[in-house]
């Protein structure tokens, strides 16, 4: 189980990213943005393994391509990319926080302190 500040430095990552993508500018320069500020940022290994999953296997489409000329493996592959190609994994990235998203409301909220008394104490 995940602590629950780890995993809120994940969601907000996530969340960092998410906003990321949907402002102003070409889709590949918000992706790019969004991968080498947010994405790079989280801890797969605090993930839950289907969401860690997804992740690395997005991590690993963002970085197929060599560096190249004063850009990092993500720069050069998201610049090789089709406009169509980016808006997928921008909509990957969504999902994926989505996903991270209903995990954090499923798991149980910590129960209350409770309070101890003793027989005959009253």
């Amino acid at each position: 189980m995940q602590t629950p500040d780890l995993e809120s430095r994940n969601c907000s990552h996530l969340h960092a990213a998410v906003l990321q993508l949907i402002g102003t500018g070409p889709v590949k320069q918000r992706l790019c943005e969004a991968s080498l500020r947010h994405l790079s940022d989280i801890d797969a290994a605090r993930l839950p393994m289907d969401v860690a999953e997804r992740y690395q296997e997005l991590m690993q489409s963002l970085s197929t391509e060599p560096a190249m000329g004063g850009l990092g493996r993500i720069g050069a592959t998201v610049r090789k990319m089709s406009e169509q190609e980016a808006a997928i994994c921008a909509a990957r990235v969504f999902d994926l926080y989505l996903a991270l998203a209903a995990v954090s409301q499923r798991e149980p909220a910590p129960s209350p302190q409770r309070q101890l008394r003793l027989v005959g104490d009253e």
